[in-house]
C-alpha cells in the first residue's frame, strides 16, 4: 500500500513537472518572441530617427511649423527664457516627412482663405505697425523742413521789405514764429 501510494505520488509529480515543463518552455518562448518584437521596435525608432538625429547637429530651419510652436509656447507663457530651444527640440522630434506634411497642412490651411494663425497674424499686425510708425517718422521730418523752410522765406521777405509784419493777419504772424510785432492800432 505505501508502495503503490509513493508510485502514485511520484507519476503525479511526473506529469506535474512535465505541465510545468510545458508551461516554462511557453513563457520561454514568449520572453524570446518579446525580446524580438522589443529590439525590433528599437531598431524602427532608431532608423526613424536618424534623420532628426542628423538634423541635431545643424541649425533649425525656421519654417513656418517652427514660427507656430514657438508661438504656442509665447503664449502658453513660457517667455524668452529656453522657448525657442524648446521649440528646436519639437522640430528635431519628428521626421522630415511629418514635417513636410505639417507644412502642407498650414498651407492647406492658408490657402483655404482662413486668417493666418497665431504668430503671422501678429508678425503681419507688427509689421503694419512698424510701417505706420516710420512713416510718421518721415512726415514729421517732412513738416519739421517746411517749417524751417517757411520761417527763412518769412525772414527773408520781412528783412527785404523792412517790415515786421505788422500788416499780417494774427494767424500768419503765429505761423511764421512773429510773436513779438507790435500792432498799430
Amino acid at each position: 500500500m505505501f508502495g503503490s501510494k509513493m508510485r502514485r505520488e511520484n507519476a503525479d509529480l511526473k506529469r506535474l513537472l512535465r505541465v510545468q515543463a510545458g508551461k516554462l518552455a511557453e513563457t520561454e518562448e514568449d520572453l524570446r518572441a518579446t525580446r524580438y518584437a522589443a529590439r525590433r521596435a528599437a531598431e524602427l525608432v532608431a532608423e526613424q530617427a536618424a534623420p532628426a538625429a542628423v538634423s541635431a547637429e545643424g541649425d533649425v530651419e525656421h519654417s513656418e511649423l517652427w514660427s507656430l510652436i514657438d508661438w504656442s509656447l509665447w503664449g502658453s507663457g513660457m517667455g524668452d527664457v529656453f522657448r525657442e530651444q524648446l521649440a528646436d527640440q519639437f522640430i528635431r522630434a519628428i521626421t522630415p516627412q511629418q514635417h513636410e506634411q505639417a507644412l502642407r497642412l498650414i498651407q492647406a490651411w492658408t490657402d483655404s482663405g482662413r486668417e493666418p494663425l497665431g504668430r503671422r497674424r501678429y508678425e503681419e499686425q507688427q509689421a503694419r505697425l512698424h510701417r505706420a510708425v516710420a512713416a510718421c517718422r518721415r512726415y514729421r521730418k517732412e513738416l519739421a523742413v517746411q517749417a524751417r523752410v517757411t520761417n527763412r522765406l518769412a525772414s527773408s521777405l520781412l528783412d527785404a521789405t523792412g517790415s515786421k509784419g505788422a500788416y499780417l493777419l494774427p494767424e500768419e504772424r503765429e505761423v511764421l514764429g512773429l510773436t513779438n510785432v507790435e500792432v498799430a492800432s
